[in-house]
């Protein structure tokens, strides 16, 4: 049940970062783009009409979906020093505590993240007149892949904590 929990989790790893590349790539097709229409706007005195719009909706839902792969290679900023002083089993425990707390939020952004969305209704960008909620869906739904993935970590670290295990690596390194 552990190893095939551990194994879960390495998956998700795999899944998570294959993500984050397909979101950065997004978020440098955009600054490609932005480039481009500064290029165009000095050169030409013309800009791409509706870029902002396009890019604001492109920016929002690829910066949310590199937060899977945050949860899941455990990149979030720690203060370790209290849980060193307190030896291994203390250590594991404010760890298995900080998954337990970044869950929380991670849970309350995904239900924040559906509310506003629901609220949207027939809202549109300014220029293009394109529908928001669709990416605003997105985003709560890649808000809930990170609280899932938060979730799974919390409980990884949780049975390590509680077998006297090392919880799951982040399967090699923090290189996306």
């Amino acid at each position: 049940m552990i190893e095939a929990l551990f194994r879960l989790h390495r998956t998700a790893v795999g899944v998570s970062r294959r993500l984050s590349w397909v979101a950065v790539c997004v978020l440098l097709l955009v600054s490609l783009v932005v480039t481009v229409d500064v290029t165009l706007r000095w050169l030409l005195d013309s800009p791409v009409h509706g870029l902002e719009d396009l890019t604001a909706l492109a920016i929002l839902v690829a910066v949310i979906a590199c937060f899977p792969a945050g949860f899941a290679l455990n990149t979030n900023i720690t203060v370790r020093f209290v849980g060193r002083a307190l030896g291994r089993r203390g250590h594991g425990m404010l760890e298995t505590f900080g998954h337990l707390v970044t869950l929380a939020f991670a849970l309350a952004l995904a239900w924040q993240l559906g509310i506003y969305a629901g609220d949207l209704g027939n809202r549109t960008t300014f220029i293009l007149q394109i529908g928001i909620q669709p990416a605003w869906y997105a985003t709560m739904a890649f808000a809930a892949l990170a609280a899932a993935m938060q979730g799974l970590v919390f409980l990884c670290h949780l049975i390590a904590w509680a077998t006297g295990r090392e919880p799951p690596g982040d399967g090699g390194g923090h290189v996306l």
